[in-house]
């Protein structure tokens, strides 16, 4: 009896480690047990979910109901592909279900994977290929540019000299050397826009740090900004710890990022412009093919008018900007300097509200 109890306990603990949610339901479609995945999709605790109609929690439609009834009956497995499925107050979500009757008829255990979970993984690593060819290309293009740069800027410097020596009158050597600055500068120019294309060339100094000390300076320097035309909100969760990053360089991705959402309900005209920094513990979030038991969640929310749908998917990629005076480059540098913690950067945007999510991991090393 024990050996059974505890062969139980094993399997109950193995199904709890799975990433795939898991819902033990009894004959009357009442919830008997959740898996920790289950748990964090349908926001509930196993034991508050315990003895409660799975419908009271989750909204289905009667033919999905139907099916589960049926199952139990026939003591036939069945799936479900791109099945809706909604909770109270949250968007709808679209999964793959299986359900699958046990041996005695009398409870249904249905397995579920949000698709969306999938499609993120899927859309992660099609933009990290594309990332990876767009930093080769730009790496390529930066070589060819910066040796010519190198070269004219030396002749400039030269023929600045030159002219020094071989040109006697001031006013003369003055005005020829005003169009050796502008070859100068602009070479500079040129030759700082190719780094800031190729990104951060200094690795992450990472120490312990606090997350909400990091927002609160970008706070204060959009402020100063924004003067008090913009309401900038703060939502933080003061339960989060500590963590493992480098302060200058997520301030320079919270910068970046809350520039252009200060530009985007400046720009437009936006009716009580708002800018909200909001933090959170998100459990149970897959970034690239690690599933992270912990991440951080910082979300910085403007009211503006939305980006473009074309330009959604681009938007992290080298020079493109829906700015006339924007390079294109804050974003793909964002997204650069995010990559070396490990993190992720998603953005959500629709008319009156853009989202940028970044993600970071909260394990220790």
């Amino acid at each position: 009896m024990s050996s059974s109890l505890s062969h139980r306990q094993h399997l109950a603990n193995l199904v709890d480690q799975l990433s795939t949610s898991v819902i033990l339901l009894d004959a009357d479609l009442h919830i008997q047990n959740l898996n920790q995945a289950a748990q964090n999709l349908l926001l509930v605790s196993s034991q508050q979910a315990r003895g409660i109609p799975l419908e009271q929690i989750v909204q289905l439609e009667a033919e999905l109901l139907g099916q589960f009834k049926a199952s139990l009956r026939q003591g036939q497995s069945f799936t479900s592909r791109e099945v809706k499925i909604k909770l109270a107050g949250h968007p709808a979500m679209v999964i793959d279900l299986t359900g699958t009757p046990l041996d005695d008829q009398q409870s249904l255990v249905l397995e579920i994977q949000p698709l969306d979970r999938f499609s993120r993984l899927s859309r992660g690593e099609r933009m990290h290929s594309r990332r990876q060819s767009s930093a080769n290309l730009v790496r390529n293009l930066a070589h060819e540019i910066k040796n010519p740069l190198g070269g004219i800027r030396g002749a400039a410097q030269l023929l600045e000299r030159e002219l020094e020596n071989q040109i006697d009158n001031t006013q003369a050597r003055l005005e020829l050397q005003e169009y050796t600055h502008v070859i100068i500068s602009e070479a500079n120019r040129l030759r700082d826009l190719v780094d800031r294309l190729l990104g951060p060339q200094r690795q992450a100094h990472k120490q312990h740090t606090n997350i909400h000390q990091v927002l609160d300076k970008t706070y204060k320097l959009l402020a100063a900004e924004a003067g008090e035309e913009v309401d900038l909100i703060k939502d933080y969760d003061p339960s989060l710890p500590e963590l493992m990053l480098d302060a200058n360089q997520l301030m320079q991705v919270f910068l970046n990022i809350g520039r252009n959402a200060l530009q985007a309900v400046q720009e437009n005209n936006i009716q009580a412009p708002s800018i909200r920094f909001q933090t959170r513990a998100v459990r149970r979030f897959t970034i690239g093919n690690h599933n992270h038991r912990l991440v951080c969640r910082i979300r910085i929310c403007d009211n503006g008018p939305g980006i473009n749908p074309e330009l959604k998917d681009e938007i992290f990629f080298p020079m493109v900007t829906h700015r006339a005076q924007g390079t294109g480059l804050g974003l793909s540098i964002a997204q650069n300097l995010v990559a070396q913690h490990q993190g992720l950067i998603e953005c959500d945007s629709k008319p009156g509200k853009t989202c940028f999510n970044i993600y970071i991991p909260m394990e220790r090393p």
